[in-house]
This record gives structure tokens, C-alpha cells and sequence, in this order.
């Protein structure tokens, strides 16, 4: 599976393929998250695991936190998500709670504290990078390396683990949700076949959607698509209430994948039509959102190329501002072209989006590299994938 199933073309620098690899082990792909400053309290409610874990799923790696606490699930918030595939250091906050000790595999308590208030999604400043790449051409891979950290920015492509790298399936089930249709959407995320070692059970599954047959073939392992399978034994033909059986976070991230596949066609084309500021832009900068004239257009021109600030690409939900001029007229061809309104955007059971704007050009800090690895920070939200897919250059998710 390439890059096209997510809307990814283009690139932003044209450079030489150094082919290549990411994770041949797990220990090749290091993310950490990073804050700024945490008040620590003695007396604080709420408690903050700082965990390492290795090949840990993100929503299964939480709902064991919350076994191994005697606790729900939905108690347990967090900064960010991290792949599977990798060793990550990331932060949970679980209110009302005291350090208890637990055992997991694979995941060390690193330090526990205090704080006055729950952690929220994108509220640590930066994640940190180490990542190895197997397989490459070292000297167009240190080539390309230079070549990226000089331009100190990629597009800001939302990466394969958004979607699935082995299976990119979320935005799909995303989109069939927006359309009201939850049994296509069932089918989809349980069905769907991949390139995981799964594929042939979850096909029989797509063929032929009957939750009774699935679990009898599906293994204890794929247990979130149990869960819906087993709610729809029991409550025949509710496939809104067996897509609600998921984690929240998950459910939320079908709408939100939909939304960044939207963007990275935005982006893709934009990529073909200008890399730099124009008119009708919206233009982030300094924490404003300022509409490009030709009045002020030389001025962002600036700040853009002194490393201030970016354009922005449509983020679609149900009250979202479109860019006008021939960026805006992108942004509505692409949108009538997926055939969905900004009204489809206001959903039930808490899921409606509003909407916002995302840079469309991603800046990295502390960039460094030798002949088969790179190290780099990335604010909240941006993709280590998008970095690696400048230098790399190739097409097959399945290699990041």
C-alpha cells in the first residue's frame, strides 16, 4: 500500500531516492514525549505515570493501565498518541488516583507525580525523535539529510500511523460514519483486509459480515473487533451502538483521520500549485490566523522565508473557514469532489467537529543525523513519518 490511499504526493524538495527502512526493530524507532514544565504538586489529585514501553498499542496499552488500577479507561488521559511499532516515552494522568505498583510487560515506570489537573492532547511542548533507518544508500541518505535541515521544513502531511500503515482503514471508516452508514462502517474497520498477518480472517469477514461466523475465527488477540462483533450477537443489526463499544478516542479518531485525508489531498495539490505564500492564503503566524492580500502578502513572504510561520490547509467541519482566491477554490474542488458537506460535520454522541486550519509546512528543531539514523523535535501533531518521507523517498507505507 503507498502513500496515494492517504492523500499523500508530492514532495517538497526534489532529491534523489536513498531508499531504505524504519523499524526493522522496534528499538530502531525512539519518540519521547518532551514538556516545557510540569508543576509537580505533593498534594496534587491527580496522578502522572511517566512510562517507556515497547510495541505497545496505544488504546490497549491503557486499557491494561486501567486493569492493572481498578479502574475505567475513560479515567485515564494522556498528551499524545504514539505507533505501536516503536519504544516511546509518554506521560498518563489518572485523577483521583495513588501510585500503586503494577507489572506489564515490555513497560517501565520511569518516575509517578502529582499534578492539580489532568493532562490533555497536545499539551506537552515537543516529541523527541531517535530514529534508525535500515536498507538505505548512505551517502544520498546523508545527502538528502543536509539538503532537508537546510530547508528546516517538510510538507506537514499527516503520517500512515493516522490511517493504518499496515492497514489504512480509519479515515475510510471515518467517511462512512459521516455518511450515517454504520454498518459499511463496521464492516470496514472489522473486514477491511490489510497487509498484517490477519488479512484472511478479516476478509472472510468482509465478504461476509456476519459477527457469529467472525468470532468464531477471529483470534482473542483482535479484541476490539470482538467487541463490536459480540455487541451486534446481542443486539442485532446496531452497528451505530457497536461502533460506540470502541474506545472513545478511537471513535473520535475516524472523524478525524476522514478530516486529515481531506487535508493531505489539499496539501498533495498545493504542493503542485505553489510552496510558498499567496493570496487568499490563510497565513498562521504569531499565533493569528491573517488572511494574505496583496497589502500584506510581501511581509508574510518574509516572515515565511525567515522560518515564521506558514500557510494553512482546510482541516473540514461543520463551521471551518475556506481560503479564498485559487487556494480556496483548491480546497472547495476537493472537498465537492469527496461529495460530503460541512454540515455532515455535526454528529452525534459528542463527534461533531468544528473544524480549524493546519500549517501546511512542518518545522523541526535540533536536527542532526549520521550515516543511517537522524534525530529531531517536532511540535505536537507533526509526523516523524512526514520527515523521514522527505529523505527516503519511498512509496510503500510499509517501509515507515
Amino acid at each position: 500500500m503507498n502513500f496515494a490511499e492517504i492523500g499523500v504526493s508530492g514532495y517538497y524538495l526534489d532529491l534523489e531516492s536513498s531508499g531504505g527502512k524504519l523499524r526493522k526493530n522496534s528499538e530502531d524507532f525512539y519518540v519521547e514525549e518532551q514538556f516545557d514544565s510540569l508543576e509537580k504538586k505533593e498534594d496534587g489529585k491527580v496522578l502522572v505515570l511517566k512510562l517507556k514501553s515497547k510495541n505497545w498499542e496505544h488504546n490497549r496499552l491503557i486499557r491494561f493501565l486501567a486493569r492493572s488500577n481498578h479502574i475505567s479507561p475513560r479515567r485515564i488521559y494522556f498528551a499524545g498518541t504514539k505507533d505501536r511499532r516503536s519504544v516511546k516515552v509518554q506521560y498518563f494522568s489518572i485523577p483521583g488516583a495513588r501510585y500503586r505498583d503494577f507489572h506489564l510487560d515490555d513497560v517501565e515506570v520511569l518516575e509517578h507525580f502529582y499534578l492539580d489537573s489532568p493532562l490533555t492532547v497536545g499539551s506537552h511542548s515537543r516529541n523527541f525523535f531517535e530514529i534508525k533507518i535500515s536498507d538505505s544508500d548512505s551517502t544520498i541518505f546523508q545527502t538528502n539529510c543536509g539538503s532537508v535541515k537546510k530547508a528546516g521544513m517538510v510538507p506537514n502531511f499527516y503520517g500512515p500511523q493516522r490511517f493504518g500503515s499496515l492497514r489504512p482503514i480509519t479515515h475510510l471508516v471515518g467517511k462512512e460514519m459521516l455518511k450515517g452508514n454504520y454498518k459499511e462502517a463496521v464492516r470496514v474497520f472489522v473486514g477491511y483486509p490489510g497487509e498484517d498477518r490477519f488479512a484472511e480472517v478479516r476478509k472472510q469477514y468482509y465478504e461476509n459480515p456476519d459477527p457469529v461466523m467472525g468470532l468464531s475465527i477471529f483470534p482473542e488477540s483482535l479484541d476490539l473487533e470482538r467487541m463490536v462483533m459480540e455487541h451486534l450477537v446481542n443486539n442485532q443489526e446496531d452497528y451505530s451502538g457497536a461502533i460506540k463499544k470502541l474506545p472513545d478516542n478511537l471513535v473520535s479518531m475516524f472523524i478525524h483521520a476522514y478530516q486529515g485525508y481531506i487535508f493531505n489531498k489539499i496539501l498533495s495539490r498545493r504542493l503542485e500549485m505553489k510552496k510558498f505564500p499567496l493570496p487568499g492564503d490563510v497565513f498562521h503566524f504569531n499565533d493569528e490566523f491573517i488572511r494574505i492580500n496583496n497589502l500584506n502578502l510581501d511581509k508574510m513572504t518574509l516572515a515565511f522565508n525567515r522560518g515564521d510561520g506558514s500557510p494553512t490547509g482546510l482541516i473540514i467541519g461543520y463551521d471551518t473557514d475556506l481560503a479564498t482566491g485559487a487556494v480556496g477554490n483548491l480546497e472547495n474542488e476537493i472537498v465537492e469532489q469527496e461529495g460530503i458537506k460541512t454540515s455532515d460535520f455535526k454528529l452525534p454522541f459528542g463527534l461533531s467537529s468544528r473544524g480549524e486550519r493546519r500549517d501546511l509546512f512542518l518545522r523541526f528543531k535540533d536536527f542532526d543525523y549520521d550515516d543511517s539514523s537522524v534525530r529531531f523535535a517536532l511540535p505536537p501533531g507533526g509526523y516523524a513519518t512526514s520527515v523521514l518521507r522527505e529523505i527516503m523517498r519511498v512509496d510503500e507505507m510499509a517501509n515507515y
